[in-house]
C-alpha cells in the first residue's frame, strides 16, 4: 500500500538520484578520481539539495518567496562573493508584485527565465529589468509588476511553460559583499490573485515539488556533458589553461538562460603545480561593478570570508590609469592582490563586467615560478 502513495515513490527517486549522482557525475569518467575531489563534489551535491529544496520543495508559486541561490555556506553553478541571488517560482497565469529598496547595492536586476520542466531554468530568458530601468523613489523602494503578458514597466511571463524570476544584488565595497554583515538584501514577492493556502502539500503536490527539485539537481550535474563541445563554448571562456580571451557580453543563447543579461564575461581554466603562479595584468573598463574570483572545478568559490579568492575594484589595488596586476597562487606570494586557489591545481578564473561601456581590454596571462613573483611584480 505504502508504495503507491506518490510521495513515498517520489523520496525514493530524489534519494536514488543522490546516489546516481555521487557515483555517475563524481567519476572516473568526468576525471574525477582523487578522493579530495569526490568529498568536495559530495559537499556540492549537498548545497545542490538544500538549495533545490528550498527553491521547488518549501516554495511555491501561489505564495512565493525569494529564496536564496547562494551564500557564504551555500556555493554552487558559480557564485559571486559580491552578488548574492534569489529564485521564486511562477505561475504564468497569476500576477505578482516585487517590493523592495535599494541602499547601497550598485546594481539590482530582476529576470524571468523558463526551462523545460518545473526546477529548469536553462531555455532562456523572458525579460529582464535592471535599476535603471524601474522607478526608485528618494528612499531606494520600488516595486515591479510581473504579469501574464507583456506589460510596459512590469516583467512578464511566457505562458504555458514553467517560469521563475530571479533576483540579483551587487555591492562594491572593501569586505565581499556577501561577506560583510553590513550588507542585507531587502526584497519580498506577493501574489496579487487570491492565493488560497500552500499548506498542507498532500501527496500527489509534494511528489511533484520533490520532482521539480530533482529537475534542478539534475540539470546541474548528470544532464551536463561529461566532455564538453569545444565548438559549443562561448566565446569568452577558454579551455586553453592559463589563458583568458576577450571579455565580451553574454547573450541568453550562450550556455542555456542562466546568464545575466548586462553582463560582460571572461573565464579560462587556471592549473597550476605546487610552485607556481599566474600573473594577470589587465586595465578596469567603465562599468558598474566588476570583478575576478576563483572557482574550484565545481564552480565554487573558497571560503571568501577568510581567504583572498575574490578582487572587485575596491579591493584590487591598481594604478591612476586603472591598470592592475594580480597573481593567482596557491600561498600567499608576498605582493598586493593574490587571488588564493585555496589549494586546487586547477579550477576557473571568473570575471564579471556589468553595464560595461565600450570596449573590454583582453587580460595578459603568463606563468610564472612562485619564487620569482616578488621579483617579477614588483619592477
Amino acid at each position: 500500500m505504502s508504495e503507491t502513495i506518490p510521495s513515498r515513490r517520489a523520496l525514493s527517486e530524489f534519494l536514488d538520484l543522490i546516489g546516481q549522482v555521487d557515483r555517475e557525475f563524481l567519476s572516473e569518467e568526468r576525471r574525477i578520481t582523487e578522493a579530495s575531489d569526490i568529498a568536495e563534489g559530495e559537499h556540492m551535491l549537498l548545497h545542490l539539495v538544500k538549495a533545490g529544496l528550498d527553491v521547488w520543495v518549501d516554495n511555491d508559486a501561489s505564495r512565493p518567496r525569494f529564496a536564496p541561490l547562494a551564500s557564504p555556506v551555500l556555493k554552487w553553478g558559480g557564485e559571486g562573493a559580491d552578488n548574492p541571488a534569489h529564485a521564486a517560482p511562477l505561475d504564468p497565469e497569476r500576477r505578482y508584485l516585487i517590493r523592495g529598496r535599494m541602499k547601497d547595492e550598485v546594481y539590482i536586476s530582476f529576470t524571468v527565465y523558463t526551462g523545460k520542466a518545473e526546477g529548469d531554468w536553462n531555455d532562456g530568458v523572458i525579460c529582464a529589468l535592471n535599476h535603471t530601468e524601474f522607478a526608485v523613489d528618494t528612499e531606494g523602494r520600488f516595486e515591479i509588476p510581473i504579469t501574464p503578458e507583456p506589460t510596459p514597466g512590469a516583467l512578464h511571463m511566457q505562458p504555458g511553460k514553467p517560469n521563475c524570476v530571479i533576483s540579483r544584488h551587487y555591492w562594491e565595497g572593501e569586505i565581499c559583499g556577501m561577506a560583510d554583515p553590513e550588507r542585507r538584501v531587502e526584497l519580498e514577492i506577493v501574489c496579487l490573485d487570491q492565493p488560497g493556502h500552500p499548506r498542507p502539500l498532500g501527496p500527489d503536490r509534494l511528489a511533484e515539488k520533490l520532482r521539480a527539485a530533482m529537475t534542478f539537481v539534475r540539470g546541474q550535474t548528470l544532464d551536463r556533458p561529461a566532455q564538453p563541445d569545444p565548438s559549443k563554448q562561448p566565446e569568452w571562456f577558454s579551455l586553453v589553461p592559463n589563458q583568458l580571451p576577450k571579455p565580451m557580453k553574454w547573450v541568453p543563447s550562450e550556455g542555456g538562460g542562466a546568464g545575466a543579461v548586462d553582463n560582460a564575461y571572461c573565464a579560462g581554466l587556471v592549473v597550476l603545480g605546487p610552485d607556481q603562479a599566474l600573473i594577470v595584468e589587465g586595465r578596469w573598463p567603465e562599468c558598474v561593478y566588476a570583478n575576478v574570483m576563483f572557482w574550484n572545478r565545481f564552480q565554487q568559490a573558497p571560503d571568501y570570508r577568510y581567504r583572498s579568492c575574490s578582487l572587485n575594484r575596491k579591493q584590487m589595488k591598481s594604478d591612476a590609469e586603472e591598470r592592475f596586476r594580480f597573481v593567482v597562487a596557491h600561498e600567499d606570494p608576498g605582493v598586493d592582490n593574490w587571488i588564493d586557489t585555496e589549494g586546487h591545481t586547477a579550477g576557473t578564473l571568473y570575471w564579471r563586467f556589468l553595464l560595461p561601456e565600450g570596449d573590454i581590454e583582453q587580460p595578459h596571462c603568463e606563468v610564472v615560478p612562485l619564487a620569482d613573483v616578488r621579483a617579477r611584480v614588483t619592477t
